[in-house]
């Protein structure tokens, strides 16, 4: 699985084409086809996998129990999705309603993930970032760390 690291500013064109960071997509693997899947995620934001992991992904989630609210789930992700291959300048393309539900309208946070990236409106990462201090944050990197520390364990 690729891993993308970092976090970049850019803007958002009239036509609703975002750059992805020149590092990012030269961590694409081939599988990807240069192309990405780009779906809502939590805190107004959205993801963008590459297409060979949303494959995986998606598989995966097409087969957890058919529950009411899973079907529900699947179809509004479904409505809600695109596919984009990346055009010659290295930019994908955002669909309207999903820059509604990011509340993106010109400036864009890139946040690499493990397997996806992050797209958000600036504004509102920054407003996210801030809710964030730094005790909740070494609270939640310790929690990782024991975590991982337990499957070391285990394995």
């Amino acid at each position: 699985m690729t891993n993308f690291i970092g976090g970049y500013d850019y803007t958002v064109d009239a036509k609703g084409r975002v750059n992805v960071p020149a590092k990012f997509r030269k961590a694409l693997s081939p599988e990807a086809e240069e192309t990405f899947v780009v779906v809502r995620a939590s805190n107004s934001s959205l993801q963008a996998f590459p297409k060979d992991v949303w494959d995986e992904r998606y598989a995966k989630i097409s087969a957890l129990p058919k529950t009411p609210e899973h079907v529900k789930f699947l179809r509004v992700l479904s409505n809600t999705s695109t596919i984009s291959a990346l055009d010659v300048q290295g930019r994908i393309m955002l669909t309207p309603s999903l820059m509604e539900y990011a509340k993106i309208a010109k400036d864009v946070k890139i946040i690499g993930g493990p397997g996806y990236i992050e797209l958000w409106d600036a504004v509102g990462y920054r407003e996210y970032e801030a809710d964030t201090d730094d005790q909740l944050f070494d609270k939640m990197w310790h929690s990782v760390e024991e975590q991982l520390a337990e499957q070391l364990v285990k394995s």
